[in-house]
């Protein structure tokens, strides 16, 4: 008897079985299954890591992960891979984490504050080995490429450059070596083929860049991608030119073929516009002090003068904004309080930010005690921006309110920040009345010790790992330190530092705590 197929219906019934598998499994799991987990001692003694980022893909991830274990079975004991879940709240991320109980090599890790190609960089991160190999979800290595990758990595294993392989067509027919450095259709770069790369036996050769699909380098010669970029693209081009100014170059390895699937679903719809991506050139353009007239002049050509101005304009006032002087910007929101993130939204929006710029967390709930869910949510957001390599962090809990002139005054306290070291700054925050000295030389900076309420707070990158070591990952062990600590605000009055900052005025209080800012500006906070 030949077995009836699946309904619409029945595949959705079945999607909705694995979500609620999937929060039993958090659930159970005390929240473990959103914070970041360990490398196995296994992991760790491989030679190379195989990652991918990976947004609403099952498919492309079980036959890329397949595919390894089946055709590259001679070389997999060197072999860790790691999957990095762009959308964890997604319909495929509990069977994507089902991988990891499967495969005992393969490491599941959820990722949501950038949702982008860029989420790349996460890879390299989390990596244990010494290399890490970085293909797309849905990406088939030739036989024989992993052995040749590992036999190079044998040859070479100081080296800092970048490896890339020949793309080959899914008929076999067409071997393409690297990109040209000419605009198409809002993308910089045009595959190209080098005769070099179409004998799989031939030596490595230098190329100028090449798509993203398949790279690897030394784990600790990764330069990291911008934390701005967002959406889709840009990247290409901008990370060549990173290792060739790190005083390495760009390799294309014969052996190391690939077949990439470009039909199917699109997936990550929101992340794909060109307004984003000529955003993230001109980023790339900015960090690394190159001109962007080409990019510009491309887009205007395509999509006309007047839709390009306008963007080139907005990502001016972007950048001219001091809000983004923070690598990133987390919001703490609850689930079920989605009025509350709507609003928050509209007010961000208001201070000149994109939805791009902002990561809503979802925060960790203890009706018990709200002020342990308040640690665990606001330890996720540093646990998060650690693991991403960041400088600083700015939090915002859901319900802050900002003064109409809050991007007035921030400019000009970063401004007088610039140079100093810092550990917090805090954008409001309780004073109960006491007063604090202006920091020296400045106006809109005043030093503070023994504030509280956290609604509006800049960690430094050089407390991270201190917090992270202080602050217990779990509702029991925060349940703990809430017990001796009474709520987090009130552990960060505690430390007596000269480094902690305060904007004058405050730019931020919060909805039902307006009574705690100074008289004459309570009825300031409109926005």
């Amino acid at each position: 008897m030949t077995a009836a197929q699946p309904s619409d219906a029945t595949s959705a019934t079945a999607d909705e079985a694995g979500m609620a598998a999937l929060r039993e499994l958090v659930a159970a799991s005390d929240d473990r299954f959103r914070l970041r987990p360990e490398p196995g001692p296994d992991q760790e003694s491989r030679t190379l890591t195989v990652g991918m980022a990976t947004y609403d893909d099952y498919d492309g991830v079980y036959f890329t992960v397949t595919s390894l274990l089946l055709y590259h079975a001679e070389v997999m004991d060197q072999v860790s891979i790691l999957v990095i879940d762009n959308h964890p709240s997604g319909a495929h991320a509990w069977a994507l984490k089902r991988l990891e109980l499967d495969i005992p090599q393969l490491r599941y890790v959820p990722y949501d504050r950038r949702v982008s190609t860029a989420a790349r960089d996460r890879v390299f991160r989390e990596a244990a080995s010494d290399w890490v190999l970085c293909l797309d979800s849905h990406v088939q290595l030739h036989p024989g490429a992993l052995a040749a990758l590992l036999d190079y990595i044998d040859a070479h294993p100081d080296s800092g450059d970048l490896l890339q392989g020949p793309l080959v067509s899914t008929d076999g027919l067409k071997v393409s070596t690297h990109w040209e450095p000419r605009w198409q259709q809002l993308m910089y770069g045009a595959w190209d083929t080098d005769p070099r790369g179409t004998d799989p036996g031939a030596s490595p050769f230098e190329i100028g860049m090449q798509g993203l699909g398949l790279f690897a380098c030394r784990t600790k010669a990764w330069p990291g991608l911008n934390p701005s970029f967002a959406g889709h693209g840009g990247e290409e081009g901008h990370l060549h030119e990173k290792f060739r100014r790190a005083g390495h170059t760009v390799q294309c390895l014969p052996a190391l073929r690939w077949t990439h699937r470009f039909d199917g679903p699109r997936r990550n719809r929101s992340a794909t516009t060109w307004y984003q991506r000529l955003f993230n050139y001109l980023i790339g353009y900015d960090e690394l002090g190159q001109s962007p007239d080409e990019a510009i002049d491309h887009f205007t050509a395509v999509l006309g003068e007047k839709a390009v101005r306008q963007a080139v304009a907005d990502y001016q006032a972007e950048k001219r904004n001091p809000f983004t002087a923070f690598d990133a910007i987390t919001c703490i929101n609850l689930d079920e309080r989605t009025d509350r993130w709507q609003a928050m939204q509209q007010r961000l929006s208001t201070l000149g930010l994109r939805p791009e710029r902002i990561h809503r967390q979802s925060a960790t709930a203890t009706s018990g005690n709200h002020h342990i869910g308040c640690a665990l949510s606001h330890r996720r957001a540093i646990e998060q921006a650690h693991a991403d390599g960041l400088q600083s962090l700015l939090v915002l809990e859901d319900d802050a309110l900002f003064l109409p002139g809050a991007t007035w005054v921030l400019r000009r306290a970063l401004a007088e920040l610039d140079g100093r070291p810092w550990s917090l700054l805090y954008l409001g925050g309780a004073d109960w009345g006491r007063t604090f000295p202006r920091a020296e030389g400045c106006h809109h900076l005043e030093t503070v010790t023994g504030i509280t309420t956290t609604h509006a707070i800049a960690y430094h990158h050089s407390v991270f790992a201190h917090l992270l070591d202080e602050l217990p990952d779990t509702v029991e062990g925060m349940t703990a330190w809430i017990h001796r600590h009474t709520a987090l605000d009130q552990y960060l009055a505690q430390w007596n530092r000269p480094d902690i900052y305060r904007t004058v005025p405050v730019i931020a209080a919060q909805t039902n705590q307006t009574e705690l800012v100074a008289e004459d500006l309570r009825d300031q906070f409109t926005l």
